[in-house]
């Protein structure tokens, strides 16, 4: 069995697994050197996640859309401070999935800016069998306002929803793969036992 605890998504702690955008970190971070649009009214940020794709893909990327639900034992309130809780929950994680050739990006809808709003779990590649390298295993607290970027290849279990709200909307941006004879080719599952990896994280 594989335990992990879970800790708060930052750009530098998500970087061997794709990129994030977080518009809080990033504004806090800036200089004086900072450029604005809009005639001043805005702040623009250049390049903050990347969008990868490899053949054959449509020449443009599609938007789709999730609605996801969060399971009973995740519908409460969750501490970003993990050493502030009072109830320690444990989550499985019985699916890990990949998309080789595209990377996608999930951006929350209609949750506050600091409520801890979903969890991701994320592990890289096993340079020998492809399969998931569960001793790179992470798991990540998101913030409503941050956006995940899953890079093409990453490991990753499917969106894991926190909170006492009914749902949480994703819109989702990937390239769409062509062969629809064999989508799994862009779409790979390693399934596990309920009690192989579990999640530890702290709610209130």
């Amino acid at each position: 069995m594989v335990s992990i605890k879970a800790e708060p998504l930052t750009i530098p702690t998500f970087a061997n697994y794709g990129s994030i955008i977080s518009p809080d970190e990033s504004i806090s971070n800036l200089d004086d050197s900072m450029k604005t649009a809009n005639q001043g009214t805005a702040i623009k940020l250049l390049g903050v996640s990347e969008i990868e794709k490899k053949y054959p893909f449509t020449d443009t990327p599609k938007w789709n859309l999730f609605r996801c639900f969060p399971q009973p034992h995740l519908k409460r309130s969750f501490c970003e401070d993990q050493t502030k809780g009072s109830t320690l929950i444990e989550h499985s994680i019985k699916v890990l999935e990949k998309h080789p050739s595209s990377s996608q990006t999930f951006l929350p809808m209609g949750r506050p800016s600091n409520e801890l709003s979903y969890l991701i779990v994320v592990a890289l590649e096993d340079s020998k069998s492809g399969k998931p390298d569960v001793s790179t295993l992470k798991a990540f607290t998101c913030k409503g306002n941050q956006a995940v970027t899953y890079g093409a290849g990453i490991w990753h279990a499917p969106m894991i929803i926190l909170g006492q709200q009914e749902h949480l909307d994703f819109g989702v941006i990937i390239y769409e793969f062509l062969d629809k004879q064999a989508p799994e080719k862009d779409c790979q599952e390693c399934h596990y036992d309920e009690s192989a990896i579990k999640v530890q994280l702290v709610s209130t």
